[in-house]
Order: structure tokens, then C-alpha cells, then sequence
């Protein structure tokens, strides 16, 4: 049998209370006096089949913590995308009121969207094309123009879609 645990209901309180605030495991355990490691070694063995029932439930309080947290953050950021945030109010000396909210954040509303359906939502660049010697593109009805068109557009998306693979490939997206 290995030391006697320092995960007392009072730490864990301390720690899941940090965490429903929005901080992360690093910083709750910081300011819990325990190392990080600490923290993920707890939450580790809580998850296991033979867990003790409280290892089991600071890992449950954890989860449920940090998902309220992000819940709070998501909804937050939700409403800053949607405005309409009271800010002000002023009651004016014949009983009228005055309020100001906040106005729609279309930027935040955008990474919203992009976070939750990127493929739809993801910004695109634009494709620009130009014709010879990067003068204007010549409109015709000729088949081989247009088709010489298509395969500037088609090959412009597989280098994208290459890049984006090796993007991916590389851990970046």
C-alpha cells in the first residue's frame, strides 16, 4: 500500500470550484497547492474499474466541472454573438426608461459558426483570375476558353486541398 492520498473533500471542493470558474487543471491545482501532475494522476485513477468511490467521484465533479465551464464560456460568447445584453438603463424623471444593449458581435458570432460546422462555416479566400500576362480573363463563348478556366479553378482547388491535407497531416488544423 502506497501513501495516504492528500485529496481531502475539502482540496476537492477547492479544486472543482476553480474549475467551474474557468480555470484550467493547471491552475486549479496551483492554486490547490498541488502539482498538475497530481491533479491528471487523481482524475486518471478515478477513471478506472477499480477506482475508490472517491477518487470515482472527484473524477465525475471534475468532468461535470469543466464541462459547465466551457457551457458558461460557450453561452457567453453566444450572447456577445447575438447581443442584446443589457448595459444601461436610465429612468428618466417622468418614469420613462432608456435601455442600451449591446449590439451584434458578427466576428464572434463567425468563429461560432466555424466551431461548430466547419465545413460550412470556415472562411474562405477568394481565387482570383487573371488572363495572359496577368491581364483581364477574355469572355467568350469559345468551349476551349472556358474549359482552360475550369482547369485553372480545378487545379487551384486540388493545390488547396493538398495543402489543407498536409496541414492536417502536421497537427496544424
Amino acid at each position: 500500500m502506497g501513501r495516504p492520498t492528500k485529496l481531502t473533500p475539502e482540496l476537492a471542493d477547492h479544486f472543482i470550484e476553480a474549475l467551474e470558474k474557468g480555470n484550467s487543471i493547471r491552475r486549479a491545482a496551483a492554486l490547490c497547492g498541488i502539482t498538475r501532475k497530481t491533479a491528471h494522476a487523481w482524475i486518471a485513477q478515478g477513471e478506472e474499474d477499480d477506482a475508490s468511490p472517491e477518487l470515482r467521484d472527484f473524477c465525475d465533479r471534475v468532468t461535470r466541472a469543466r464541462t459547465k465551464a466551457i457551457g458558461d464560456l460557450f453561452n457567453a460568447a453566444y450572447q456577445d454573438a447575438i447581443g442584446g445584453v443589457e448595459i444601461k438603463r436610465t429612468v428618466r424623471p417622468d418614469g420613462s426608461e432608456e435601455v442600451q444593449v449591446t449590439p451584434p458581435n458578427g466576428k464572434v458570432a463567425m468563429q461560432l459558426m466555424a466551431l461548430l460546422d466547419p465545413e460550412e462555416w470556415l472562411p474562405r479566400k477568394a481565387l482570383e483570375l487573371s488572363g495572359p500576362n496577368s491581364g483581364p480573363v477574355e469572355v467568350s463563348h469559345q468551349a476551349e476558353v472556358v474549359e482552360g478556366i475550369l482547369a485553372r479553378v480545378r487545379k487551384a482547388k486540388e493545390r488547396r486541398a493538398a495543402e489543407a491535407a498536409a496541414r492536417a497531416g502536421d497537427g496544424e488544423e
